[in-house]
């Protein structure tokens, strides 16, 4: 057959390849966007589609870990949570000035709190161990718990002899001190204190103790045992503090007994040697209060002197002046002057009344002045007695005044040694009644605090007593079985949503068209079942198979408005992709239409249409471009079953590998396209030669080939790219292998594979 010279190849549609953008857009019609949903609907529809996909994946880690919440909830044991309330800062019964020596404190937030730090105490949980004799309780006492599982499970006989022996040489060259292990008690201290809860009530002065236990009536008895623990800690702390109060009063007072006795005996021993007696007073001595009553004297016997001076100077004045005597006071305080003065006087009124009736010479006249001189000469007389009596007591208080002088200078001179022993004799005394004082205050506050132990009582109180619990509060378990579910439905989610972000690979026609801008023309489903897939054409003309080649060819056809392509190449990026397969087929399919096709096989790296044909590949394609003798009529083989032509790829060598691309293979290209309707070329991946990059520039059309769920999306867009820059004219993508069952959780409801339901096909391709 003669091959045609010159012949120019047509002409090219250049492909606009995109990019990835930075969010895919896929070009729907305007009357669909018109009614589209928010891209919001749209990416929460998105999501459920994707865990609705996995929706097995996310049932199963419900499932597993809900499970193994469920028993690790049933295995853990229950505690059962009592609680006890006490109230801090009660008032204790009051005693006078019982308060000095113990007071009461009054309650505040760290009062409180400290309160709360004393009654966990190791000194109180260890009375109420004592008490409860929890040393019998292996919950209590790690010595009688049963060891765990990993406790009895001794690792180190997993561990190889030599690795042993090594750690051991290891652990000698290095000294390490021992850790002492405490004691049962500390022990079982510590797990009591670990099943202990103390924490304020709000902003109350409230204790609330709560402790768990596997059993409910020893969780209460914990805790109101802690709660009259703690108060009777209180009471007796108060009543040690009352005893040593007591003592230390006890003590003070024999001290001070013997103090006072001291000082009263060296005030008395001081007074004996000075001679200093106390008077009647009670302050003072006996020189002091002679000293005060012969001043008292003295100053009277000065007074009574200076009254007796006046009265004789007086008088004697009145004498030598000539004045009557009868003026000075004393004559006139005298009664028998006063007497003789009457007399007188009445004698003087007779004389007159004599004179008047018989005259001066008269004997009775004369009688009568001889009586009123009688009368004065004894008033003269009883006066100078008077004033006589006058002298003589001026003599006398002048003379006892004289003497108390003498007295009083006397004890002022003895006053004066007096005084200096005094002073010591004070700070004595002073001693002494301080000392007095001191005891009688101790012996009062003594007397006070006698007794009081059995009033005294603890500053809090037991407001609400622990009970058995009715239901266990620990562990949760119906919290941790709905935890454990939640966390296996989210962690379901995790995983199914990290699976759907690392794929990578092509689910839908609108990812391929968003990110290539290129149409997909057909979705090809996996075939299932025994057999060559290439028969499936064949066997079932009318399977979903079937009609997606048949889109294939009418996508072809299609992507050239003014003539129909007959050369046709179709390649992938990536090996196992099903691209062979999909030759076979399609030429199968066109050929039992009545079309004349011819099946060229390109990839002479690893050919497949030979083996799908079950012909030779001595003869092939590599014949007709190496050697020019060599007859068409032997490269090509008929399949009788469906008429379609085949030329396997034949004897290639690296050396002949340029050829593809050569001139000659243009010329047998545009040859054969004399005879043929269509022509259809099996190539390599893109990715792996560069022979396809080379023939896509010889046909009119390439079908690219992408695997469903399988080609990664940058393989795609690399083979692509390369595709574009070689001139190739892509018409479009198919979609191969793509698992029919899988492919409508992506495709929501695509109604191409719903007509696969009833079909029946099976067969893998």
């Amino acid at each position: 057959m003669a091959y045609a010279h010159d012949a120019s190849p047509p002409a090219r549609r250049r492909v606009a390849l995109r990019t990835v953008p930075a969010t895919p857009h896929v070009v729907v019609p305007e009357p669909v966007a018109r009614l589209a949903m928010p891209a919001e609907e749209q990416n929460f529809l998105e999501t459920l589609r994707k865990l609705w996909r996995h929706r097995l994946l996310i049932a199963g880690c419900t499932l597993v870990i809900g499970s193994a919440a469920v028993l690790a909830a049933w295995l853990m044991p229950s505690y059962y949570v009592s609680e006890a309330r006490v109230l801090v800062g009660v008032q204790s019964p009051r005693l006078p000035n019982v308060e000095s020596i113990v007071a009461d404190v009054s309650p505040d937030a760290e009062r409180v709190q400290n309160e709360g730090f004393i009654l966990q105490s190791r000194l109180i949980a260890k009375q109420v161990i004592d008490q409860l004799k929890l040393r019998d309780n292996p919950e209590f006492n790690p010595e009688l718990a049963r060891p765990s599982f990993w406790a009895r499970l001794d690792l180190q006989q997993l561990v190889p002899a030599w690795v042993r022996n090594w750690f051991d040489r290891q652990a000698s060259t290095t000294k390490v001190e021992p850790i002492k292990e405490g004691t049962g008690d500390d022990r079982t201290i510590d797990a009591l204190l670990g099943h202990v809860d103390v924490s304020t009530l709000g902003r109350s002065h409230v204790l609330s103790i709560k402790a768990d236990a596997r059993n409910p009536a020893t969780a209460a008895a914990i805790a109101n045992a802690l709660a009259e623990r703690y108060l009777e800690y209180q009471r007796r702390d108060k009543i040690d503090q009352m005893d040593r109060v007591d003592k230390f009063l006890l003590g003070r007072v024999t001290e001070l007994r013997e103090q006072v006795n001291k000082s009263d005996q060296a005030v008395q021993d001081y007074r004996r040697s000075h001679d200093l007696y106390k008077g009647n007073g009670s302050n003072g001595n006996v020189t002091a209060q002679q000293l005060t009553e012969l001043n008292t004297q003295l100053l009277a016997a000065q007074t009574a002197k200076a009254e007796a001076d006046s009265r004789l100077k007086e008088a004697q004045e009145l004498r030598k002046g000539g004045l009557n005597s009868e003026s000075v006071p004393e004559v006139l305080r005298s009664p028998l002057i006063a007497a003789l003065k009457t007399q007188q006087a009445d004698a003087e009124r007779k004389a007159a009344e004599l004179q008047a009736t018989y005259g001066a010479r008269h004997p009775s006249m004369v009688n009568a002045r001889s009586e009123v001189g009688n009368i004065q000469a004894r008033v003269g007389a009883e006066i100078a007695k008077i004033v006589d009596g006058l002298a003589r007591e001026a003599r006398t208080a002048d003379a006892r005044y004289q003497a108390l002088s003498q007295n009083f200078e006397s004890l002022k001179k003895q006053m004066g040694s007096v005084n200096t022993n005094s002073i010591e004799l004070e700070a004595l005394e002073r001693d002494a009644t301080v000392n007095r004082n001191l005891l009688e205050a101790m012996l009062l506050r003594a007397k006070q605090s006698t007794g009081a132990e059995a009033i005294l009582q603890a500053n809090a109180k037991l407001v609400s007593p622990a009970a058995p619990a009715q239901a266990p509060s620990y562990p949760p378990k119906a919290l941790i079985a709905m935890l454990g579910v939640a966390g296996g439905l989210m962690m379901g989610i995790t995983i199914a949503l990290l699976r759907e972000g690392g794929d990578h690979t092509f689910r839908r026609a609108d990812q391929i068209e968003s990110l290539t801008g290129l149409p997909v023309m057909a979705m090809v489903p996996q075939v299932q079942g025994r057999g060559q897939p290439a028969m499936q054409v064949l066997r079932q003309p009318t399977s979903a198979y079937s009609e997606a080649l048949r889109r294939l060819h009418i996508g072809v056809e299609l992507s050239d408005a003014a003539n129909s392509p007959k050369t046709i190449l179709i390649s992938s990026s990536t090996p196992a992709e099903g691209k062979s397969v999909m030759v076979a087929s399609l030429g199968r399919l066109l050929a039992s239409n009545g079309k004349r096709v011819l099946l060229i096989d390109c990839d002479w790296r690893s050919p497949k249409l030979h083996q799908i044909f079950r012909c030779s590949n001595r003869d092939g394609l590599a014949s007709l471009l190496v050697d020019r003798t060599s007859e068409l009529e032997n490269t090509i083989h008929h399949d009788a079953l469906s008429g379609v032509d085949v030329m396997p790829a034949g004897p290639w060598s690296p050396r002949s590998a340029h050829l593809l691309s050569s001139e000659r293979m243009r010329h047998l290209l545009d040859a054969l396209e004399q005879h043929y309707e269509f022509i259809i070329l099996d190539t390599p991946p893109a990715l792996v030669t560069a022979d396809v990059l080379a023939l896509s520039r010889l046909v009119e059309k390439v079908v690219f080939v992408v695997r469903w769920g399988h080609t990664r999306q940058e393989a795609v867009l690399e083979a692509l790219k390369q595709i574009v820059d070689a001139q190739g004219d892509v018409a479009g993508v198919v979609m191969s292998r793509v698992v029919s069952k899988q492919y409508r959780q992506y495709s929501y409801g695509d109604p191409f594979f719903e007509a696969k339901r009833s079909t029946g096909t099976g067969a893998r391709a």
